[in-house]
């Protein structure tokens, strides 16, 4: 007889809360009575339990909520010799630390610790875990979280008291700064070198996950084959920051959870960011660091603004605030002319169905017109462009509602929905409050139908 040792998963169907057999300890017997039953020979039955997969992905989305929440808590990190002399220090966001003045501080108040000369009423702004080695104790407005270890300390500032999750990662970073900066901690005792430490910023970026608050962007080399295979989650998520990636060069986290949760609606936040995670940690979104950041956007918005006067240069296209300048410096009777001259343009321009430069040229009319205060024309301008803004917004409520079909018919949900959305806003904006709240419950039942469909 052939002998074989088989591991399997076996589901129930009982919920343990009110297993009438008597959770746990009649489940190996159970089993192996089911399984009997079944004509299986059965000498032994070991048994381990195990979450279902959905309760397990409910926990890793949880997870890494969790320790979101918690690098949003972080605002500065400070890494102290045994002695207590700064080796390393970094800003989390745009308020930094003086990182020489607070290990004074931090420093005092373990010295004062350690010889026991706390007074009752100071231990409320000091507690300390001897077995794991913390510190934890107020500065300023803020919130000090230090761990302990032979070689170092490695201190967290805090907009709030830190969690114990928190806690454990601070635990996993020190182990690991130490592990590997072992030998550069051996040479500053020697030497003094504090530059050795530079590496440290990837470290604390890999073992804390900071780099979820960066501002982020889109990888520009991504196969469309990636893409292709993306969940539709992942699809969604992709969806919006090419969105987003359209009003500026780089998006947060925040934003894209917003816009996304709002479309996707049934889809929990957390698993959102689960797979936002993941992106990241595939490089699909790639994340920069926040000065890197900073400093390219100034010369990305130089740039553009450069490119922008020369383009209206070269079209002798005025803004109003020029206008309005510009009539600090003219007559009543030239002032008239403009009105006349950009009013014939506004109308030409529309006759030609171009509606925005219409409306542009109507509005530069009516800067000179107001300016001073040349009327009725004022006023028919500005029915005008009421008229203008009324057809244009038409427009693109039906755009948009066209689009929203096209994609619903091609089963492309996620484009359906951020289109239905768009009509909403546009709905919004509507004036007949009897009608648009008509339309809002029709939209509504349309929309969550959609979402259904992504569970």
């Amino acid at each position: 007889m052939t002998y074989f040792k088989i591991s399997l998963g076996f589901e129930c169907g009982v919920e343990k809360s009110i297993c009438s057999n008597g959770y746990p300890d009649y489940c190996p017997r159970c089993i192996h009575k089911r399984i009997s039953q079944a004509n299986c020979i059965i000498d032994n039955v070991e048994t381990i339990e195990r979450d279902s997969e959905e309760k397990r992905k409910e926990a890793s989305y949880k997870l890494i909520w969790w320790n979101y929440e918690d690098i949003l808590n972080i605002r500065h990190v400070i890494i102290l010799s045994k002695n207590g002399i700064p080796l390393f220090n970094m800003p989390v966001g745009d308020r930094p630390f003086d990182a020489t003045l607070l290990s004074g501080f931090i420093q005092a108040n373990i010295a004062f610790s350690s010889k026991e000369l706390i007074r009752n009423e100071e231990k409320k702004n000091l507690a300390m875990d001897d077995e794991k080695n913390f510190y934890e104790f107020h500065y300023k407005n803020f919130n000090i979280l230090l761990r302990n270890s032979s070689l170092c300390s490695v201190c967290l500032i805090l907009d709030v008291r830190a969690s114990n999750n928190l806690r454990e990662l601070l635990s996993s970073f020190v182990k690991n700064f130490e592990k590997s900066f072992k030998t550069n901690l051996t040479e500053f005792e020697k030497k003094g070198n504090t530059a050795v430490f530079k590496p440290v910023k990837n470290l604390i970026e890999k073992t804390l996950d900071i780099n979820l608050i960066y501002p982020q962007t889109l990888s520009p080399q991504i196969p469309p084959t990636i893409v292709d295979n993306l969940s539709l989650i992942q699809k969604a998520i992709f969806e919006f920051s090419n969105e987003l990636l359209k009003e500026k060069p780089y998006f947060f986290i925040p934003n894209l959870l917003h816009t996304t949760a709002r479309i996707l609606g049934v889809i929990p936040i957390e698993e959102t960011l689960w797979n936002i995670y993941h992106m990241i940690k595939n490089n699909i979104i790639i994340s920069k660091d926040l000065h890197f950041q900073r400093d390219e956007l100034d010369i990305h918005w130089q740039k553009k603004k450069q490119r922008e006067n020369e383009i209206n240069k070269i079209m002798e296209k005025k803004e109003i605030k020029d206008i309005i300048n510009e009539c600090k410096h003219i007559s009543f009777e030239k002032a008239s002319k403009m009105v006349v001259l950009y009013s014939k343009k506004a109308e030409i321009a529309n006759s030609n169905f171009a509606y925005q430069e219409a409306l542009n040229e109507y509005e530069k009319a009516l800067a000179y017109a107001r300016e001073f205060e040349i009327e009725p024309e004022a006023g028919k301008i500005s029915f005008h462009i009421l008229e203008l803004l009324n057809l244009n917004k038409q427009i693109e409520l039906e755009f948009a509602k066209k689009q929203s079909s096209k994609f619903e018919k091609k089963k492309d949900y996620v484009k359906a929905l951020k289109y239905l959305f768009d009509v909403k806003d546009l709905l919004s904006t509507n004036d007949d409050s009897v009608d648009n709240e008509k339309q809002s419950i029709k939209l509504n039942q349309r929309i969550k139908k959609l979402q259904n469909f992504l569970l």
